[in-house]
């Protein structure tokens, strides 16, 4: 390996670390738990939500030196967290890595649909039904995130999540219609290639 790859290697950063490194950068000085409410907080994350998760990650940072810790003013004397110039060129990094498993990300709604024809139709529909109140949730949700505090590029991000949630009620809409008007029939179904007709089976690479 060359010398500017290995340097690459040596500040590559996983998505969770990228997320806490662009925390950070956002809110310095911050200690860890001040970090691990501000990710409770918001709606359009789900990584490093917990203690567990959070604190060995922020000290695994730290022991690369892509954060440094010092010692905070006051009766608790709260490790501050800030990050580093090699955090900031680890984020930098990260941000700009981009491929084709961010275009589209994995959806765990959109999975379970692909076996909703296991369930009877009464269950079909509640599904659909409580997947969106979990959206209308969400949605309200990232309203009153978007009201309460100011980040970087706040309206598009904002305007993105909502714009993601509209198209996701409205594709539910159309599921439902077809759950309702074109019930497939219970239990398993074989799935078939459209262009040759042929049925797939468990052992398809494709599936």
């Amino acid at each position: 390996m060359g010398g500017e790859d290995q340097a690459a290697s040596d500040i590559a950063v996983n998505e969770h670390e990228g997320t806490v490194l662009g925390m950070v950068a956002r809110w310095q000085p911050v200690t860890r738990y001040q970090l691990l409410k501000a990710f409770e907080r918001s709606p359009i994350s789900s990584y490093n939500t917990s203690k567990g998760s959070l604190y060995p990650l922020v000290g695994r940072m730290i022991v690369r030196g892509f954060v440094t810790a010092e010692t905070g003013e006051g009766p608790r004397e709260s490790e501050l967290i800030s990050l580093s110039p090699l955090g900031r060129d680890a984020l930098h990094r990260w941000i700009m890595r981009i491929g084709s498993q961010h275009a589209m990300v994995h959806d765990p709604l959109q999975v379970r649909i692909l076996a909703l024809c296991e369930l009877p139709l009464a269950d079909r529909v509640r599904w659909v039904v409580s997947a969106k109140d979990l959206l209308l949730q969400k949605k309200a949700e990232l309203k009153e995130y978007h009201d309460r505090l100011k980040v970087p590029f706040n309206e598009i991000v904002y305007n993105f999540g909502v714009a993601t949630i509209d198209a996701k009620l409205l594709w539910l809409d159309r599921l439902l219609v077809q759950v309702v008007e074109n019930e497939e029939p219970e239990g398993h179904v074989a799935f078939s290639d459209r262009e040759t007709g042929k049925k797939l089976n468990g052992d398809n690479e494709n599936l």
